[in-house]
C-alpha cells in the first residue's frame, strides 16, 4: 500500500503541483536556448526507450507499472516535437546504433546497482529539462497553442523528477556506503602498516584482520540498529490497535493530524480520517520490511568488498613504495567511483562528490602512512 502510494501520488497530485512546482526548480539565471527540433525529439524518445526497456526486464509488478508510465510520458513528449517539427517541414532522425548501445548500458548499470543509481544517472540532467520547456514556453519561435504545450512538458517534467525522487532502495545505498567505509579504513591502515613494516605479506594480513574486524564490528551495528527499528515499530503498532478499540475519535484526530501535515486541508482531513482508523498504524507507523539478518549481511559483504581492494597490491607480492603507490592507485579508482555512486544517490554532482571523497580518503592514508612511518623509526620496528 504504501509503496503503490508513493509510486502514483505525485501522477494523482499534477494538477495541483502545476501552480508552484515550476518556482522550486526554477532560479532566476537565464536558461540558453537552443532550438534544436531534431535534439529534443532524439533526447525524449530515447529516455522513453530506456525505460521501456528497464520496465521490460523488471520483476517487480508496482515498479514495472511505474517505468511504463515513464515511458509513455517520454513518449508523450517526443511526440510533441515530432509534430512541431513536422508543422515546419523538418525530418526528424532516428536513434541511431550508439543510442541503442546506451540504452543497453542503462539495462547493466541497472543489474549491476539498481533502480535508484540508474534513474538517478538517468535523470541527472532532469532539472535542466525543467528550465528548458519553462524557458520555451515563452520563445516567440513557438505559437501560442506551442508554448502551451510547453508549459505543459515543464510540469511533466517537475512531476517526472518528483516520481524519480521517490525511489528508493536502503540495499543499494547501504551497500555503496559499506564500500566506502570499507575502502578508506583499511586502505588507511594498510598505509599505516606498510610505512612500519616493509613486508608485503604482514601488511597484507594485518589489513585483512582490520577489514575482518571491521566487518564483524559494523554488521552487529546494522543487526541491532535494524532489530531495534523493528522493536520499536511494532511496539507502537501495538499501541495504535489498543487506542483503537479504547478511543477511535482520538486515533482519528491524530490521523487528520498527519493528513493536514502533508498538504491537505483541514476540513477534508477531518471527514476522510474517520474512514482511515481501520488501518490506522499502516499510517502512522508503517511496518518496517527490512530483515535484520539481511541488513547484517549487506553491510557486512559490502564492508569487506571494500576493505579487500586496498589490500590487494600487498597479497600478490607487492611492497615498498610500489606496493603503497599501487594500493593508492587500486584504492584511489574505487573511491572515486564509489564517491560518485553517492553522488548520484544525494543528487549532487557525481565527478565533484567523487573527488571530494578520493582527496579526503587519500588525504587520510597519507596521514596514517606518516604515522607509520614514525612508529618504525621510533619503536625501531
Amino acid at each position: 500500500m504504501v509503496k503503490t502510494i508513493k509510486i502514483f501520488l505525485p501522477l494523482i497530485a499534477k494538477n495541483r503541483l502545476k501552480k508552484g512546482i515550476l518556482e522550486r526548480f526554477l532560479n532566476k539565471n537565464e536558461y540558453k536556448l537552443h532550438m534544436d527540433y531534431n535534439k529534443n525529439y532524439l533526447e525524449e524518445l530515447f529516455d522513453s526507450e530506456v525505460y521501456k526497456k528497464l520496465a521490460d526486464a523488471e520483476k517487480d509488478r508496482l515498479t514495472r507499472i511505474y517505468l511504463y508510465k515513464l515511458s509513455d510520458m517520454e513518449k508523450k513528449h517526443s511526440e510533441v516535437w515530432k509534430e512541431i517539427a513536422e508543422k515546419r517541414g523538418l525530418k526528424l532522425e532516428k536513434l541511431k546504433w550508439y543510442h541503442k548501445l546506451k540504452i543497453n548500458f542503462y539495462v547493466f548499470f541497472r543489474k549491476l546497482f539498481g533502480l535508484e543509481l540508474t534513474t538517478k544517472l538517468l535523470e541527472s540532467g532532469e532539472e535542466s529539462d525543467i528550465k528548458k520547456y519553462y524557458e520555451l514556453s515563452k520563445s516567440p519561435e513557438l505559437s501560442e497553442e506551442e508554448r502551451e504545450k510547453m508549459r505543459e512538458l515543464s510540469v511533466d517534467e517537475a512531476v517526472h523528477e518528483e516520481i524519480i525522487s521517490s525511489v528508493k532502495s536502503k540495499d543499494v545505498s547501504d551497500f555503496v556506503y559499506g564500500i566506502s567505509d570499507g575502502l578508506v579504513e583499511v586502505l588507511a591502515a594498510t598505509s599505516g602498516l606498510s610505512g612500519a613494516f616493509n613486508v608485503p605479506f604482514l601488511v597484507a594480513i594485518s589489513g585483512l584482520i582490520i577489514g575482518a574486524s571491521g566487518t564483524l564490528s559494523m554488521a552487529i551495528g546494522a543487526y541491532l540498529s535494524t532489530k531495534s527499528e523493528k522493536e520499536i515499530n511494532e511496539n507502537k503498532r501495538r499501541k495504535i490497535e489498543i487506542q483503537k478499540l479504547v478511543d477511535r475519535k482520538e486515533v482519528s484526530k491524530r490521523l487528520a493530524g498527519i493528513l493536514t501535515e502533508l498538504g491537505i486541508k483541514e476540513n477534508i482531513a477531518l471527514d476522510i480520517s474517520p474512514q482511515l482508523v481501520d488501518v490506522a498504524e499502516d499510517i502512522i507507523a508503517p511496518k518496517v520490511e527490512e530483515s535484520p539478518k539481511k541488513s547484517a549481511g549487506v553491510t557486512a559483504l559490502s564492508y569487506i568488498t571494500g576493505a579487500i581492494v586496498p589490500v590487494i597490491p600487498y597479497l600478490i607480492g607487492i611492497g615498498g613504495l610500489l606496493g603503497v603507490i599501487s594500493s593508492y592507485l587500486v584504492s584511489g579508482i574505487a573511491i572515486f567511483i564509489v564517491g560518485s555512486l553517492i553522488g548520484l544517490l544525494s543528487s549532487v554532482n557525481p565527478t565533484k562528490k567523487g573527488l571530494e571523497m578520493l582527496t579526503l580518503g587519500i588525504s587520510a592514508a597519507i596521514g596514517t602512512h606518516l604515522l607509520g612511518l614514525l612508529a618504525s623509526y621510533y619503536l625501531h620496528v
